[in-house]
């Protein structure tokens, strides 16, 4: 069995050429969703993986153990949306149990969270990120294509009650949603759920994305202001993705994520693993590197761990690189396979 230590002792951290090395592993489970956001999954017929193509829960929990020997200490499970797999607690029991891994979370749209919410608790997770891109019921069953807006308002309290860390994600697109921003930022001080504002990136499935449509980071900063709204800055780590900001003279906190405009690529320490086992050292990689196939061959854990090294050793530069270079368009890869 794999023994961390062995790792630690005879084999170098996960490491690229630009000297950055990931901390944090984001680990896709599936590719199926309850919501079918206009953002995040194709229009028309979806064409899922085969249930045969998905990494098993043994199989997720023996690569999480070899990423956590390399150096990773945060895991957050994603989809396609976690909480639509069976028995998920299972997992999380698993995971929490790693030696050395010191966070685990998970980002879910919050249909399903409430009625599994001890049950997660009581499994080792920690934290939850629920997606809310809307506060107008009308409006999210719109974005959505599901009336659901209760049940993830509920999610929130829930969660609260069951003592997890909370965010909230809300995509920001420009005429569909970005006249909540006021409203939105109301919302952080008054319940204290921190809020954090991500940048619409070209990870959309329907092939909506435009950059026309991305309110960036300054602007969102701009109309709060100019509403009366003011923020002030706080401690930021460079590898962390969201700018934080508290509200002066009020409580609560909100965030943003400004992928498009301020790129973090530099100081990036975040790797993803796909539900069909394809690890990607970076979100706009095109899934290539695959650990199931060595998995299911019956390699050791010492010949997937050296794959994975090798693999991070080419990560590219990141967003950064493809802005110099290369036109930006639309659906470069899928968000509800590779996770967020």
């Amino acid at each position: 069995m794999f023994d961390k230590n062995d790792f630690a002792t005879n084999q170098p951290k996960l490491i690229d050429r630009f000297n950055r090395f990931p901390q944090k592993l984001r680990l896709s489970i599936t590719d199926k969703c309850n919501m079918h956001c206009v953002y995040c999954m194709p229009s028309g017929k979806i064409s899922l993986y085969p249930k045969n193509e998905i990494l098993s829960y043994e199989e997720i929990q023996r690569l999480a153990t070899i990423f956590v020997g390399l150096g990773v200490e945060k895991i957050r499970l994603t989809g396609g949306e976690p909480l639509v797999r069976p028995e998920i607690e299972k997992l999380i029991s698993g995971l929490s149990k790693i030696a050395g891994l010191k966070s685990l979370g998970m980002t879910t749209n919050g249909l399903l969270f409430s009625q599994k919410a001890a049950q997660l608790k009581a499994a080792g997770l920690q934290s939850i990120n629920i997606s809310l891109d809307t506060l107008k019921p009308d409006r999210f069953k719109s974005i959505t294509r599901v009336d659901g807006f209760s049940q993830v308002l509920s999610s929130l309290q829930t969660a609260r009650e069951e003592g997890f860390e909370v965010k909230i994600n809300t995509v920001i697109i420009r005429g569909q949603n970005d006249d909540e921003l006021v409203d939105f930022a109301q919302f952080a001080s008054n319940t204290g759920y921190p809020v954090r504002f991500i940048e619409f990136m070209p990870l959309d499935g329907s092939h909506i994305w435009d950059l026309s449509l991305v309110v960036t980071k300054e602007e969102m900063l701009r109309r709060l202001y100019q509403n009366g709204i003011e923020v002030l800055p706080l401690n930021n780590r460079l590898s962390d993705p969201a700018r934080l900001y508290s509200f002066k003279g009020r409580g609560g906190s909100i965030g943003f994520i400004p992928s498009m405009s301020e790129p973090f690529c530099g100081a990036c320490d975040r790797v993803r693993l796909t539900s069909d086992g394809k690890f990607l050292t970076c979100l706009f990689e095109k899934p290539s590197n695959d650990i199931k196939q060595l998995l299911r061959m019956g390699k050791s854990d010492k010949v997937i761990a050296d794959y994975l090294i090798d693999c991070y050793r080419k990560k590219p530069l990141g967003l950064v690189g493809l802005l110099e270079h290369k036109p930006i368009r639309s659906g470069m890869n899928l968000m509800n396979t590779i996770g967020g």
